[in-house]
């Protein structure tokens, strides 16, 4: 136990950073970011390639490709979204687990290196993240990729950004998306939740953290403009959706002391309350950002007990 957190122990020393939501201070993070990253190196085990994706508002975004090597023929493709705030680049910690999911699920994964919110504030994410799954399903067979096993992952942020894409691809009935898994998502802009409200001081990602992100994410919108008087635009905040009937079978975690627990947990139910299959985990004794902090047995447990549920949506599809 972790002061009044009975937090599992490797969580208990993890930072409790303020974030800011300063643009400048966010440019140092990224930057710090970006040198941590460079000492990764990917295994020997899989093939990377970068791809340009073009988007339909003209922006060119960089995708890796990660296939093991000795992945032949149509397989299965995973479309990774990072997490980090919408306004933080990825981790080395993040290419790790794309690379895991690669070599575990037997499959592509393709992971969007989306334009960050400090530069360019909601949509534009959703749409570099909307533009590889397009590209995906448009170069199928050039690519290896099965279409009709072609699933979006996110965590955090990224959860955000997997769900309102999926959102998007039902509503414009096309490319079609077998799962979405969701990890510790952002899904409502509001923060009012209890979790929300109970973990302001808690590690990795605190109350005050969420309610920076959204001011920098959303800050172009009308629902900025207006002080909040109008709504948020359709898949900013995928729990804020009329209808969530039809959407794709869904995997959500969700960590026992994090401030978006709730939204979490609220998702999955939404989606279960109008027929669509869904498992929802509570990581218990986890915090957000949990399978970014290495060496965490519990972090390793919900990584293989997240895995077999993947293999699983690909192999009913």
């Amino acid at each position: 136990m972790s002061g009044k957190y009975a937090l599992a122990p490797e969580f208990a020393s993890q930072p409790r950073i303020p974030i800011p939501s300063s643009r400048l201070l966010l440019r140092v993070f990224n930057l710090l970011l970006r040198l941590q990253r460079r000492g990764f190196d990917w295994s020997d085990a899989v093939s990377v390639r970068t791809h340009s994706v073009r988007g339909q508002d003209g922006h060119t975004t960089p995708v890796f490709e990660i296939a093991p090597k000795d992945l032949s023929g149509t397989a299965p493709a995973l479309i990774d979204y990072h997490g980090g705030g919408f306004f933080f680049s990825y981790a080395g910690l993040h290419l790790s687990c794309a690379e895991r999911y690669a070599m575990q699920a037997r499959c592509r994964v393709f992971f969007t290196d989306y334009r960050l919110s400090i530069d360019d504030p909601f949509p534009a994410a959703l749409h570099d993240c909307y533009a590889t799954l397009a590209w995906v399903h448009e170069n199928a067979n050039d690519l290896g990729v099965d279409p009709s096993r072609v699933a979006v992952i996110g965590d955090s942020a990224g959860g955000a950004l997997a769900a309102g894409v999926a959102q998007m691809a039902f509503d414009r009935s096309e490319y079609p998306i077998c799962a979405q898994i969701l990890i510790y998502p952002v899904t409502d802009h509001e923060t009012k939740t209890d979790s929300a409200l109970a973990f302001t001081d808690t590690p990795m990602w605190k109350t005050a953290s969420n309610r920076a992100m959204w001011r920098v994410y959303a800050r172009d919108t009308e629902h900025a403009r207006s002080g909040g008087s109008v709504p948020i635009p359709p898949y900013a905040a995928p729990i804020h959706r009329e209808s969530f009937a039809g959407l794709p079978p869904a995997l959500v975690e969700v960590a026992e002391f994090d401030p978006l627990r709730d939204e979490g947990m609220n998702y999955a139910k939404a989606l279960e309350a109008e027929g669509v299959p869904v498992e929802l985990r509570e990581i218990r004794g986890a915090v957000h950002g949990y399978d970014l902090v290495e060496d965490s047995p519990t972090a390793e447990v919900a990584f293989k007990d997240r895995m077999v549920t993947i293999q699983r949506f690909f192999e009913r599809s």
